[in-house]
Formats: C-alpha cells, structure tokens, sequence
C-alpha cells in the first residue's frame, strides 16, 4: 500500500516480520510448548499463492480485503497488516477472477471461473447468494445504484440483470457483439456498455422508470435480441448519412426547379398569333 501523495509504501500484506517477531517465532517453532492463546493467523503469514484478481478496502479505512486465482477472500488489519480472517473456496477448486464491493450493505461481490458469482457478507463472512446463468467467460459485471441487482455481461453476447432479494434472473437481452465492460449509472437511469467490434459506448434506459418489471426466474427462452443504438436512436440511421442524403435530395429538386423555371418554351409551344420578326 503506497501513499498517494508522497508515493511512499506505507503498509504490506501481509506485513513483513521485524527482526524481534522473527527471533520469537523462531524461539516458539523451536520450543516445545505452544502459547496458551494461538492467534489463526501468525505475524507474516497468509499470503496468496497465486495471482491477486480484486482488491477493495472498507469505508472506515479499517480493512483490506483481497481475493485471487488461488479462490481465498483474505480479510487483513489495514493498520498492521496482518491477516485477520478468510474464505477458502480451494477445496471446491473455484478461481476468483473479479470482485465488485457495494460498500452501503457491506457486499462483496465475485464472479468464478465456473460461471458464477458469488455474493459474501463482510461482517459475517458467509456466503449470501449464488447466482447462475451465464453461458460463457463473464467479462464484467457491477451493482446497481441502489445495491438491488447485479448486471454482469458475458462471452456469449448476453447482458444479465439478476435481483439480489430473490436471487431470480429477472432480465437478460442478447446483442450482436460481446460486451467488454458496463457500468450503471449514480442515477439509475443508465446502463453504459462497450462492445468488442467497436470503440463507442452505447446508453440503455432503465425499464423499471417507465414500467413494472416482474421479479420472477425468467427462462432461457425469454432472453431477447437486442440491437445496439446508433446515433440516431436504436435500430435508427446514422446522422450524418441521412443529412448528406437529404442535401442531395435538395439539391436535385432545385435543379428541377430551375429548369422548369429558366428553361425557354420551345418554338412549336409559341402561339400563331404572336408577331415576331424573324
């Protein structure tokens, strides 16, 4: 842990032993007889065996919390650095690949290399829900503004919307490329995604301001084909090609006019009666 300003490291986890923890850890190893109060987890240990995927520290600046490919959710003092507890999925051989922390309800949310992602409770350190469904890697995925959903997007081109009370997939649509990365607005009016065949960000309006939406399991079935707006609105034209479209438009109905107008009528449409002097 670096001080923003200065730079400074200021904290690691776990915390590396002084010389006088190391020559009592030594002396205990050594002895015989064993404290009569064994704290879990000893002065420098608890480290992750493999690659570090999520990090997040509670608002009151009290603990850190880490997870990692080796499936451990590791709670460390965020003073001292010491471990304090954790969660150990290694057993089930789950990798953690993401986590997002929606800090109001102290939910920690982590998407695993079996398809699914797991919400835990930090103060508890239960597991809380499970939530299936998707059909391939997920990409990314976030709370909603109010901590009620989580949206997660996939490899296979499917954007999932599940309510966290219920744990019900409540809605899920299908576009034409896979979602990369998404995120919903303060607001809980948007819902922002990026796409892996372009470099636009494309806004999707929340349903449930203009109409109720249904919390119950909907089924693979019901999942919807969805096309990405373009500038002009979804499944609309683009801006400037209707506007070049619409200037040459104009400009062929004002060469017909002019014509119409300038061009002189020919000598068989001149009256007999009119005298000229040809």
């Amino acid at each position: 842990m670096f001080n923003l300003q200065s730079g400074i490291l200021r904290q690691r986890f776990p915390a590396p032993l002084n010389p006088s923890q190391a020559k009592k850890l030594k002396l205990q190893s050594a002895s015989a007889e064993a404290p009569a109060t064994t704290p879990r987890f000893g002065p420098g240990e608890g480290k992750h065996r493999k690659a570090v995927t999520g990090l997040m520290i509670d608002p009151l600046n009290r603990t850190v919390i880490s997870c990692g490919l080796d499936g451990k959710i590791k709670f460390w003092d965020f003073h001292t650095g010491r471990l304090k507890d954790e969660i150990d999925w290694s057993p089930m051989a789950i990798a953690i690949t993401a986590a997002q922390y929606y800090k109001s309800s102290d939910l920690v949310a982590l998407s695993c290399d079996d398809l699914a992602i797991r919400i835990i409770d930090t103060e508890t350190k239960k597991l809380v829900r499970e939530l299936w469904g998707c059909g391939g890697q997920i990409v990314d995925f976030c709370f909603s503004n109010d901590g009620r959903w989580i949206i997660a997007a996939s490899m296979d081109s499917v954007i999932r919307v599940w309510d966290l009370p219920t744990s019900h997939l409540i809605n899920a649509f299908r576009v034409e490329s896979p979602c990369t990365a998404l995120a919903f607005s303060e607001t809980g009016e948007y819902l922002a995604t990026a796409h892996a065949d372009g470099v636009g960000i494309n806004l999707w309006n929340n349903r449930t301001l203009f109409t109720h939406v249904p919390t119950r399991m909907i089924k693979d079935d019901e999942i919807i084909e969805a096309t990405l707006p373009t500038t002009s609105g979804e499944g609309g034209q683009a801006l400037l090609e209707a506007a070049f479209e619409g200037s040459e438009d104009d400009e062929s109905e004002n060469d017909e006019n002019l014509q119409t107008e300038d061009t002189p009528a020919s000598i068989d449409a001149i009256s007999k009666d009119l005298l000229s002097l040809s």
